[in-house]
């Protein structure tokens, strides 16, 4: 780990209540530490509970029990309003979808999250999302429209988007899914040196193993708990 731990989750579980009033167990007992600079990917297949972990780490959800703290404080206790000021302060979310806005440029899009910001980012907003774009090789691309650009291009637009207010942690939700091998490849690439060059952790949640290759620390999650991914594989 590479400083003060950014999330830590010990022994977080979530379940949910079904129609016939029995408890669906999703996640049994997570434990993760998260640090600046670390580049974590965690592998599970569909329905093993990536999305619920993801919407706790990205702290759209809460646990129903054990412990989630959130640069050292209780992120159990924050209010809605103090969790949405953490997400579009410190997290930065990228998806498989990309979720551009239609009819807005790259700029535009990169622009989006500043809107509310406030102070110099907001005031800037135009400067430091060009500049955003720039970093991921599209600073001639700033007037293209989501459809005119390739999907490897949309996704570079949903990077520079992700870390246009240099977040502490960045979320990538199957960033590679809706590309081809290559462009997977640098896409992927891309979004972990651009981290390390903004200092934020990285945290890919991805089915591929060769995705979470990538990565400095692969987890899987299987069964409700996250384990290495070299202990899974000799089991």
């Amino acid at each position: 780990m590479s400083g003060e731990p950014l999330l830590e989750l010990e022994n977080v579980t979530r379940s949910v209540l079904l129609p016939d009033d029995s408890e669906l167990h999703i996640l049994n007992g997570i434990d993760l530490s998260v640090s600046e600079g670390d580049h974590i990917a965690i592998v599970g297949r569909s329905g093993t509970g990536k999305s619920t972990l993801l919407n706790i780490l990205g702290l759209l959800d809460r646990p129903t029990s054990g412990s989630l703290q959130w640069r050292g404080k209780d992120a159990t206790r924050l209010s809605a309003k103090q969790a949405a000021h953490a997400r579009g302060r410190d997290l930065g979310f990228v998806f498989q979808q990309f979720n551009l806005l239609p009819g807005r440029t790259a700029l535009e899009n990169v622009m989006a999250p500043l809107m509310y910001a406030s102070g110099h980012e907001f005031w800037n907003r135009r400067k430091l999302a060009t500049e955003s774009l720039e970093r991921v090789g599209l600073g001639k691309r700033l007037d293209s429209m989501p459809q005119t650009l390739s999907g490897g291009e949309q996704q570079r637009v949903a990077i520079a988007r992700a870390l246009v207010r240099r977040p502490r942690v960045v979320l990538a939700d199957e960033p590679t899914g809706a590309l081809d091998v290559t462009t997977g490849r640098a896409v992927m690439d891309l979004l972990d040196s651009a981290t390390v060059d903004s200092g934020a952790a990285l945290i890919t949640i991805t089915h591929d193993s060769n995705v979470a290759a990538l990565a400095r620390e692969q987890l899987q999650l299987d069964g409700g708990r996250l384990h290495p991914l070299s202990e899974v594989a000799a089991r």
